[in-house]
Order: structure tokens, then sequence, then C-alpha cells
């Protein structure tokens, strides 16, 4: 299977088989991950939670194609990505993975437009596509009418909108949200919520990585990381 062949609806969107992550050696070695699986399946929203240095980090960096594992499988879509070069990964995170980050990683000096807009210009699409499909993110995410604005322009709230769009505008088989509500009052977080939900009813396939409790009761499932072993629990949503 190449990165071209993926996106069958008979397979998981994500695998994860017995995945260890070991840093250092000897007696200074570090278990970041211990013998971890995961199963999500297209359509699932599921939440990993865990305090800081359980292991969520590293399993976020894995799932994301940023980090390999020292031992054990990971399949994104029926793909081994242990099989795929550097500029295979690339192909396969600018496609396959939407990132929602805690600080939004947006461009400041451009417009909400251009900043929503960039993963489509890596991938080479034509500028009318490119625009078309950049305007439906933005519409989505219910800001349509803010595209010419830049991210200073913009509550933090809607900064994290327009990363969402960025993330979806691929149309990728994973959103990977990284404590999206971290840097946000309590208004802001729920309606960042509320998108996620909206958007997890709509279809989409979702892993979101947090500390609160509270964030994570809005999955479906919820997977709670343990020096760097995983346990799951039912879902907890309101």
């Amino acid at each position: 299977m190449t990165v071209r062949d993926v996106g069958r609806r008979d397979v998981p969107v994500l695998d994860v088989r017995s995945m260890s992550k070991v840093y250092g050696a000897g007696d200074t070695a570090v278990h970041a991950l211990r013998e971890v699986d995961l199963l999500v399946r297209r359509g699932e929203y599921v939440a990993v939670i865990g305090q800081s240095g359980s292991g969520k980090s590293t399993l976020l960096n894995i799932l994301g194609c940023l980090d390999a594992p020292s031992a054990g499988n990971y399949y994104l879509e029926g793909l081994d990505v242990a099989d795929l070069d550097e500029r295979q990964l690339s192909v396969l995170r600018n496609r396959q993975i939407g990132f929602v980050f805690q600080s939004f990683n947006l461009i400041p000096r451009t417009t909400a437009f251009a900043n929503v807009e960039l993963p489509l210009v890596y991938a080479g699409v034509s500028r009318r596509v490119r625009r078309e499909r950049t305007l439906a993110a933005l519409d989505v995410v219910g800001l349509a009418g803010r595209a010419n604005h830049r991210p200073n322009e913009l509550s933090g709230g809607q900064q994290q909108r327009v990363a969402v769009a960025r993330a979806l505008v691929t149309a990728p088989a994973l959103l990977l949200a990284d404590e999206p509500t971290g840097n946000l009052d309590s208004a802001s977080t729920e309606d960042v919520l509320d998108l996620l939900d909206g958007l997890h009813a709509a279809g989409r396939t979702i892993v979101l990585i947090t500390h609160d409790d509270e964030v994570a009761a809005r999955a479906d499932r919820v997977v709670t990381v343990t020096d760097g072993r995983l346990t799951e629990t039912s879902g907890l949503r309101r």
C-alpha cells in the first residue's frame, strides 16, 4: 500500500499495536510509552488524558508522525507508517492529519484566509480550488466573514477556529487536537468544544489530547495515560 492508497473505509483510522518509546539507554533510559495498544475507527471521538510527564505528548508526536516508536507498529488508515521515508511522511502529515495546537500556531502577519490556505499551497492545489476549499473551511467554523482579518484582529477563540479550519481544509482522515482549549477562557473553550462536537457529529475522526477531565468528558471514549501505559474507560459524555 502507498500513501495514495489510504482512505479505505473498512480499516481503522488508527491502529497502534504494542508500541513503546524509550529515550536514552541503560540506567538513564526513560520509558515514555510501554506496550501501548490503541484502535480508533472512522468517525470516533477519542480523548487521551494524562498529566504532565505521563507520556501523552510522546503519544501525540507518534500519532502525528512527528516521531517514531522504539518498538511496535503504528498503522494510519491501514498504512504501516514505519515503511515510509521522510518525503512520504511529509505528504501523509499534510494530507491525512489535521493538527490543532494549544498555541494556535498561526502566522501573525497573514490573514485568516492565508493561514487556512497554506496546507493546500504545500499540496500543490490550484488557486481556484484553494479559494473554494479555504472559504468552505472558514464557513464550517463560522468565520467566513473574517477571512481577511489577521490573528491579532481576532479573539483567542476565533484564532483557534481559524486553526481548526486550517486542520480541516485538506479533508484529513484524522483531526489531532493537542490541548486545543488550553489558552482559552471558559466561554471560548465552550465554543471550541461545541465546534468539535459538531465536526464529530458530521463524521470526523477526532483524537483530542488533554489534561482536563471536563474537556475529555466531551468525547465518546476516554483513554488515560499513566506512566506510559494506556487504560480505557467508557465514554463520559455529558
